[in-house]
């Protein structure tokens, strides 16, 4: 059997003020989630209605919708406010519709930060765009000036659902982890099981109701050092399981 590829959606970022200074970017972290399990990466560039979908979910066992430093644009979940930070609606308009192909084909999928607030968004969720404004919710921003570690280390714990898919997986109903984003999930989309939830009631994990195949995203870092975290390895694990068991049923 041939390495699975797993498709890795880009951001799309001008970096410079010439009209060719657009870049197509990911993470190292991603990459090395995927390499890290024998699998291989295939970039997934921003191209939103012009991306040929059907060459890459052939080309794919699985997707991982990755965090970014831009948020989601209001207007893909119908609210008029021009949106806070760096915004990317490329990687918007691709990965929505891109998300959408992968569960009606059944094609593993895993979001992380970003990513699973783009879920959210395709089932018809909303965001909170400052979680840390919300009365009685936790600051879940990233810790600025300190090292890697201390940013990407536990900074609360997250209750899961009593059987839900995650328990079942991690054997656990508390489990600590990191947290770096500013937005988060607030409507949750129909269609959606609630997967984990964090001390002070915001939203951490969700999974898609009688999905084809694995469909969750978390609101966490499991990419980070996931060697040293057996939680974070046992979930990328899961879905590196389902992405091969995908390749073999399409090899079959």
């Amino acid at each position: 059997m041939t390495k699975p590829l797993i498709g890795l959606p880009l951001c799309r970022w001008q970096l410079t003020d010439r009209d060719i200074g657009w870049f197509h970017l990911v993470g190292e972290k991603y990459i090395s989630a995927v390499t890290g399990y024998g699998a291989f990466p295939l970039m997934i560039p921003a191209f939103g209605d012009q991306l040929d979908l059907d060459f890459v979910l052939d080309s794919v066992s699985g997707i991982m919708f990755g965090g970014s430093l831009s948020n989601l644009h209001p207007s893909f979940y119908n609210d008029d406010h021009p949106g806070l930070g760096l915004a990317d609606k490329p990687r918007d308009a691709t990965v929505l519709r891109l998300m959408r192909a992968c569960i009606e084909r059944g094609i593993p999928l895993l979001g992380i930060c970003r990513g699973v607030q783009e879920m959210n968004v395709l089932f018809g969720g909303t965001l909170h765009r400052e979680v840390h404004a919300v009365p009685g919710r936790l600051d879940h921003r990233e810790v600025k000036d300190v090292p890697d570690d201390v940013a990407y280390g536990p900074m609360h714990n997250v209750t899961l659902t009593e059987g839900g898919l995650l328990h079942r997986l991690l054997g656990e109903r508390e489990v600590a982890v990191n947290s770096l984003h500013g937005q988060g999930i607030d409507r949750l989309g129909e269609g959606l099981q609630v997967e984990a939830v964090a001390e002070d009631g915001q939203i951490e994990a969700l999974s898609v109701s009688d999905a084809k195949a694995f469909a969750v995203g978390v609101q966490w870092h499991p990419e980070y050092r996931y060697w040293e975290n057996p939680q974070y390895h046992t979930l990328l694990q899961a879905f590196h399981d389902a992405a091969q068991a995908y390749q073999a049923q399409k090899q079959a």
